[in-house]
């Protein structure tokens, strides 16, 4: 089979910032001298800007200023694979085994409620990020796919959270034309967007409501009650990082945020006969339920978005993007492709991209504030940040303005991670957890049983 190369360059190209208005390119100046505020807040992805959306709801008096190394959205907030979800199903039984049923459950439903919640923020500030709403479709493709599935509709069962429909053997394979469908686990509380949009129609929002950002502004330090940058400095009550996955380049946060690398890749669109044969009339998501997933979704303009999660790391924490590395992720993305749609096997790919996402040492999100040093963070997503830096922002914006809210409770709040280990120890760490599960795919797919090791993979992975 002559298949054809993912990219003829090293150089990527993202399908979501190929696709702005030109509206939605210019360019915000830096930070130009030194300058006082309420809250300074450093990173101007979705977490940094949603908070300033919330604290300008929540006190518009505040005086907000954000910065950014590079241009807002354009890190992992406009990178990502373009699902907007807090379905959780590997972080559920750890919240669950940590924090109580009843904790996990209100953290749970308040990500749900949080899609309603992005509706009316898209709605009310006329944000096209092209939303939309037909849930998503997670697989089983072997015997312990399905025991996965199952157990996770089980602990759903009993916190009483209701709305994923079960479904096993031939009715599971006529929903979704990929091979070896097993098991399917239909959940309508996932949307589509478009991530690029999503994030500059955000700062375009944030900025109507007084807030100044200054893009291509570094921090180089940060301390109680001031941010200095390296287009001058901001003395500021409340400090706040909102890096995710960039966080280690800050100085003192080197080993907070574990940075992996998540890879993407989009074919040229598809005509109405092939969406129909491979089951994707509408725009759910869909999802295998390996350790080393895939993940896929039909595109408005009738691409095929393939993205895969392998929890690739690199040494000392880089988030730099290595040409070689991702050659061998995208040329891996191609042939589970070619795996699941072997009619897809020689489709023409357009845009491949990489994108970081940021994991706690104790693989939950976390919201933080310090009310006697104003220093404060959220993140930790695990690749599920459209959805969840909405609702950890409203948690982060409420602590600093002061007011009593629901998200002020949630069980992530004040629930500080320690430290990951340093390298070397971090490398061999997580690069020894990802061979186990890859193993234990491998494993389950050539004998159709539980990988041993595999629940040390399925807790280390999010």
């Amino acid at each position: 089979m002559n298949r054809p190369p993912v990219a003829t360059a090293d150089t990527e190209r993202v399908l979501w910032l190929d696709g702005l208005p030109p509206d939605q390119l210019a360019t915000r100046p830096p930070l130009d001298g030194d300058t006082t505020a309420d809250v300074a807040i450093v990173g101007a992805g979705y977490t940094g800007l949603w908070t300033a959306y919330y604290l300008s709801t929540f006190n518009p008096d505040l005086k907000v200023v954000v910065i950014d190394a590079g241009r807002a959205g354009f890190g992992a907030s406009g990178r990502n694979g373009g699902w907007c979800t807090a379905e959780m199903p590997a972080l559920l039984p750890g919240l669950v085994r940590r924090h109580g049923p009843m904790a996990a459950m209100r953290l749970y439903r308040a990500g749900q409620r949080t899609l309603d919640e992005l509706r009316r923020v898209l709605d009310a500030e006329r944000i096209d990020a092209h939303w939309r709403h037909d849930g998503s479709l997670y697989v089983a493709r072997s015997a312990p796919q399905v025991d996965r599935l199952r157990g996770w509709h089980e602990v759903r069962g009993k916190l009483g959270i209701g709305g994923l429909t079960l479904t096993v053997g031939a009715p599971a394979a006529e929903q979704i034309g990929l091979t070896g469908v097993r098991a399917t686990a239909y959940t309508p509380h996932c949307v589509t967007v478009h991530p690029a949009r999503l994030a500059r129609g955000l700062l375009a929002a944030v900025e109507r409501r007084g807030v100044l950002v200054a893009e291509g502004t570094r921090a180089t330090r940060i301390a109680p009650g001031l941010l200095v940058t390296d287009g001058g400095t901001v003395r500021a009550r409340s400090v706040l990082i909102a890096t995710e996955g960039y966080t280690g380049r800050l100085a003192g946060h080197g080993r907070r945020v574990l940075p992996l690398h998540s890879y993407v890749l989009a074919t040229e669109p598809l005509d109405a006969a092939t969406w129909q044969h491979i089951g994707l009339t509408d725009h759910r998501t869909v999802a295998e339920s390996r350790y080393q997933f895939g993940y896929l979704q039909r595109t408005l303009d009738d691409r095929l978005v393939l993205g895969g999660r392998g929890a690739y790391y690199r040494f000392g924490s880089a988030t730099d993007r290595a040409a070689a590395a991702g050659r061998r992720a995208h040329d891996l993305l191609r042939r589970t492709l070619a795996e699941l749609l072997p009619d897809l096997a020689d489709v023409p790919v357009t845009h491949r991209w990489s994108g970081v996402y940021g994991l706690h040492r104790h693989t939950e999100p976390e919201v933080v504030y310090d009310r006697e040093t104003g220093l404060g963070h959220a993140g930790g997503y695990g690749g599920e940040g459209i959805a969840l830096s909405n609702l950890a922002a409203r948690s982060l914006a409420a602590l600093v303005a002061g007011v009593s809210r629901p998200e002020t409770r949630l069980c992530w709040v004040d629930n500080a991670s320690r430290r990951w280990e340093p390298e070397p120890l971090r490398y061999i760490g997580v690069r020894t957890v990802t061979g186990v599960a890859t193993g234990a795919d491998r494993y389950e797919h050539r004998f159709d049983r539980t990988a041993p090791l595999a629940r040390l993979a399925l807790r280390a992975i999010v």
